[in-house]
């Protein structure tokens, strides 16, 4: 049994199982997780809530990407783009590709950086350096660089969306 294309989906549009609950799980789950971190930095409540919460969705993507995406990726979009780069079904999932690897690979630089911080400033703390020295360790460019991730996934995810569509002929190619 092929996972890609079967059993079949349950949103009627002739998608496999995987396809559908990838789309629901991105519009319940994943977008939804993406502006709630938003919303916690913008609150101020980076340690732990924010940082967990983006910890998580990396690592869920990258399951997701692995395992779902660059299995259907390989599967039909492969071997089929470069004979017809401008059927929408075949130059869709290569846009989506190519907007979401930097996001991804940028959401992951994100979480290792806070990862080592979070790192160094429990030494810091350990040695018993003041606050005003332990921002030192402080990934300042942490904002700019998240603000363009959060916009890249949305785009992506949006544009997975679209890609879903065409694919399985809800919309017009």
């Amino acid at each position: 049994m092929n996972l890609y294309l079967e059993p079949p989906g349950f949103l009627g549009t002739g998608a496999s199982l995987l396809a559908d609950l990838t789309l629901i799980f991105y519009i319940l789950l994943i977008a939804p997780a993406m502006l709630i971190g938003f919303w916690l930095a913008r609150r101020g409540r980076h340690r732990p809530a924010h940082r967990n919460l983006m910890i998580a969705v990396t690592a869920i993507n990258w399951v997701l990407i692995i395992f779902l995406m660059l299995v259907a990726y390989r599967f039909d979009v492969a071997g089929n783009f470069p004979n017809q780069p401008t059927a929408p079904r075949y130059l869709l999932p290569v846009l989506h590709a190519l907007l979401g690897l930097p996001a991804q690979l940028l959401a992951t630089y994100i979480v290792i950086r806070m990862l080592i911080e979070d790192v160094r400033v429990a030494q810091g703390k350990r040695r018993g350096e003041p606050i005003t020295q332990l921002r030192r360790y402080w990934f300042k460019q942490a904002k700019p660089a998240m603000q363009i991730t959060l916009g890249l996934w949305l785009a992506t995810t949006a544009l997975g969306v679209i890609t879903y569509l065409v694919r399985y002929e809800v919309l017009p190619g």
